[in-house]
């Protein structure tokens, strides 16, 4: 059965094997579908990606913070992505989450995370509230593995709620979850997880399709930044603030988790 570390083949259409994955994915808040995109286009993606941020870095077009020092950025990744949702749904991939979801969903919002070269192991998070879960599908645009920053998950950690000192502190192993170009991840947003170091000498994009507060509110939503890649904030602010805070983290990672740790008994 697919999970985090077995992957499957083309989804099935039969009952018993769509109860396989459900169980499944309800047991490890994740499924991957080995070979959903085919390789040339999301490597030609990639090429396109990365040039976008090197022109944007050197010409200091690039804004400050933001995840840029601790190396994670979000981006939205341009309508020449678009080819990876029609494969996703040319494979029944979002059938598939549409029926794992507990409420209706429409048109996934379209993103994608940058890992860069050298980057900081994030904190360990869930995505969005605990209490208000959505789907997401991750595509591998490369191959990921330990090496460029392979994402690390707290397995089953999604059966119950978690404030983050409790994550901090939990005993439970730790899996890496090394994905194939054109591999798909489906998985929960409440799966505790973080994006590990890149430790290559080039960005690694993985594209996300995400249904928060139910989808994509665009009629197309490869409408958004007028179709163009365009590179966001993750999980810092671009302020002054932010930028010290983001800094204060990267050079000191225990920090970061006994603050985070503080907040959460408050939260």
């Amino acid at each position: 059965m697919p999970d985090a570390t077995t992957s499957s083949d083309a989804p099935s259409s039969s009952a018993e094997s769509f109860d396989a994955e459900r169980h499944c994915f309800e047991r490890e808040g994740c499924l991957i579908f080995d070979g959903v995109v085919a390789r040339e286009p999301l490597a030609a993606l990639t090429d396109e990606i990365r040039a976008a941020w090197t022109q944007e870095v050197s010409n200091g077009a690039m804004f400050a913070g933001g995840g840029n020092l601790s190396g994670h950025l979000n981006c939205f990744p341009g309508e020449a992505s678009r080819f990876v949702y029609q494969a996703l749904k040319a494979r029944g991939i979002f059938e598939i989450a549409r029926a794992l979801s507990a409420t209706p969903l429409g048109q996934p919002n379209v993103g994608c995370n940058l890992n860069l070269p050298g980057s900081s192991a994030q904190n360990e998070h869930v995505d969005g509230y605990a209490a208000t879960p959505f789907l997401v599908v991750n595509v591998a645009t490369v191959d990921t593995d330990l090496v460029n920053g392979a994402m690390e998950i707290i397995p089953e950690s999604h059966r119950r709620t978690m404030k983050y000192w409790e994550a901090a502190l939990l005993r439970q192993t730790r899996r890496r979850v090394p994905m194939k170009q054109g591999d798909a991840l489906l998985r929960t947003s409440t799966l505790w997880h973080r994006g590990m170091p890149n430790r290559s000498a080039l960005p690694r994009p993985m594209l996300a399709f995400t249904w928060e507060e139910g989808g994509s509110r665009l009629a197309d939503p490869y409408s958004a930044c007028d179709g163009r890649i365009t590179f966001l904030p993750n999980r810092y602010k671009t302020d002054w603030k932010g930028r010290m805070m983001e800094k204060a983290l990267v050079v000191a990672p225990r920090l970061g988790v006994a603050i985070r740790a503080a907040r959460s008994l408050f939260d």
